[in-house]
């Protein structure tokens, strides 16, 4: 690590991470500060799972290929089996694991 950079420039992708803590800390603050704005337990809940599945779905799809070239999903083949699939940068070949 080269000190001489400025803090901003040690990351591949700043922005990346930066939108990767966003959704993580505004669950949270949401959870955490909503008492004082909002009287209703079930708006609470609703928007901090929002939060929550959207802190997810960024964290999987774009963080995890981006920062760790890290991808996966889940396939049924014909015969009515779920396929998950793994895909890493290092590897191109796809592994798979039956369940």
């Amino acid at each position: 690590m080269d000190l001489s950079q400025p803090a901003g420039e040690n990351y591949a992708n700043p922005k990346t991470c930066f939108f990767h803590v966003l959704f993580k800390a505004a669950a949270l603050a949401f959870y955490i500060l909503s008492t004082l704005f909002v009287d209703s337990f079930v708006i609470i809940f609703v928007v901090t799972v929002v939060l929550a599945a959207l802190d997810f779905w960024v964290a999987k799809n774009i963080s995890g290929r981006i920062l760790v070239g890290l991808r996966w999903w889940n396939e049924i083949n014909e015969q009515g089996e779920s396929l998950w699939k793994f895909e890493c940068l290092d590897q191109q070949t796809n592994s798979t694991e039956q369940k």
